[in-house]
């Protein structure tokens, strides 16, 4: 959980999106790509570029991966 400010406190490894600087939803999301390994970032890449490729997508080169997970606090994360 990371608060507006950029505050996240030690051992927490979600985020609250955007959309709710005051995080006062429930929503939250996991950024994968800090849990994932370099070859598991690189295969994640092959399929998009192919994914792209199959739907004649031109990119600038210059583009970045963001994988998240989105899930939702419970009751008992908040104990």
């Amino acid at each position: 959980m990371s608060d507006p400010k950029g505050y996240t406190p030690e051992g927490v490894k979600y985020t609250f999106p955007d959309d709710d600087p005051y995080q006062e939803s429930n929503e939250i999301y996991y950024n994968m790509v800090d849990f994932l390994d370099d070859s598991e970032v690189h295969q994640i890449w092959e399929i998009v570029g192919k994914a792209l490729d199959r739907n004649n997508i031109v990119t600038t080169d210059n583009e970045s991966l963001s994988v998240r997970v989105y899930d939702e606090l419970t009751d008992e994360d908040n104990s």
